[in-house]
């Protein structure tokens, strides 16, 4: 990609990660170690022991391939192998399908905000790209489908979104979902869902299905078992369509990348999502977020006026509204700064992270905090949050030591 820019989620975490204390930037949920996940199936395999560690089918394992449509199947929409691609990590899968959708000529519609691969990648490959903003109201974060008829133009090849949302929680529910696909389907409209924390949904929210399952052709889905399922060491993505001219496309394009992914991370992939593994997964790491949501809830309030917050309908984060004593919202990424070097607890700061090039008043002073977290770990981390937000209950042990924390904390 001509003139990348660079990634700021990324570049952000990895400049600050040696004084990280307390990671509350991630996004994944109960990472588990291989004696774990063993634990829960102890009379499978994880890995065959015979496997031949050759490259292996370029598109991914069969078995894998096969778990996979099935979870993306519906009783009115039966999907295989064959629409299947596997990938190393989300991330890719959104790259290759991304470069082979748009370029120069067309017009992306992108729901925002959202993980900036999703727009970024159609604009640097040419396209014009416009974002379909959610905006936070009494209800929580919503996207109007009345705005999103008006931005839709001659040229426009796909409207993308990102199901549940990262990192504001939000989701499309089905019928929003359903007009969308009428929508698209008036239009002959690519519609592109990244669905990496799906089926993570909270509390009373109803499951949405993934876009795939819907039954209109022209629809792509991606996912990966790193955020909703807590694998990512091992790298292992998906993309799913009924297309399959589309997915040919993108295998010749994955020939000039990464070949096939490791047969490894395969084998260990399946065997989370088999039948056995996968539910216990899911419940644990449910009942983890349901946690960090309750813990949340109650320093969002304890520190009213000085937090606010709209609960998580789905994924694995929060977004999380800053404001200084007279309300307004706070410089996120001064503040994020200044939080990691003085305590140690890093949060990504989501208007700095998830903004784009423009001004953008309707993130800042938002912060973003993952739910995979330890309670007691969150607790801890959120106890010197708010010893932060308190200039004269801020704990000697926790005094700022620069010229740059003692200026910031003077103005909260």
């Amino acid at each position: 990609m001509k003139d990348v820019i660079e990634f700021k989620i990324d570049k952000w975490i990895q400049r600050r990660m040696d004084i990280s204390k307390f990671h509350f930037y991630g996004s994944s949920i109960g990472t588990l170690t291989l004696a774990e996940l063993q634990g829960l199936a102890p009379y499978d395999e994880i890995i065959d022991k015979d496997l031949a560690l050759g490259y292996g089918n370029a598109q991914g394992s069969l078995k894998l391939r096969e778990r996979i449509a099935a979870l993306h199947s519906s009783s009115a929409v039966k999907l295989t192998a064959d629409n299947v691609v596997i990938t190393p990590g989300s991330i890719m899968a959104n790259y290759l399908s991304l470069v082979n959708i748009a370029g120069p000529g067309d017009h992306v519609i992108c729901q925002y905000p959202t993980f900036s691969q999703l727009w970024c990648v159609p604009k640097f490959q040419g396209a014009e790209v416009d974002l379909w903003r959610l905006k936070r109201g009494s209800g929580g974060w919503e996207a109007s489908l009345d705005e999103l008829k008006r931005m839709i133009k001659k040229n426009t090849k796909v409207i993308i979104i990102n199901n549940p949302n990262n990192p504001t929680g939000a989701i499309l529910p089905l019928p929003a979902l359903q007009s969308l696909i009428a929508l698209a389907a008036a239009h002959s409209i690519i519609l592109y869902s990244d669905e990496v924390f799906s089926p993570l949904f909270h509390g009373t929210t109803r499951p949405v299905p993934p876009l795939v399952s819907l039954g209109y052709p022209a629809t792509i889905s991606t996912g990966s078992v790193s955020k909703t399922i807590g694998l990512a060491g091992i790298r292992i993505g998906w993309i799913v369509s009924p297309d399959i001219a589309f997915l040919e496309r993108v295998m010749t394009a994955r020939d000039w990348t990464t070949i096939s992914v490791s047969q490894l991370d395969s084998g260990v992939a399946a065997f989370a999502l088999s039948d056995k593994v996968l539910p216990q997964i899911l419940a644990r790491n449910h009942a983890t977020c349901a946690r960090s949501i309750a813990v949340l809830a109650d320093f969002a309030a304890r520190n009213q006026g000085r937090v606010e917050w709209t609960p998580p309908a789905g994924a694995g984060t929060a977004f999380v509204r800053v404001l200084g004593p007279d309300g307004t919202p706070v410089d996120d990424a001064a503040f994020a700064d200044v939080l990691v070097r003085e305590t140690g607890v890093s949060v990504l700061p989501g208007g700095f992270c998830f903004g784009d090039e423009d001004e953008d008043t309707e993130l800042k002073g938002y912060i973003r905090i993952g739910l995979g977290l330890n309670e007691h770990v969150l607790r801890e981390g959120l106890r010197i949050v708010e010893s932060f937000l308190d200039g004269k209950g801020f704990p000697k042990s926790l005094l700022p030591t620069t010229a740059q924390g003692q200026a910031f904390i003077s103005k909260l």
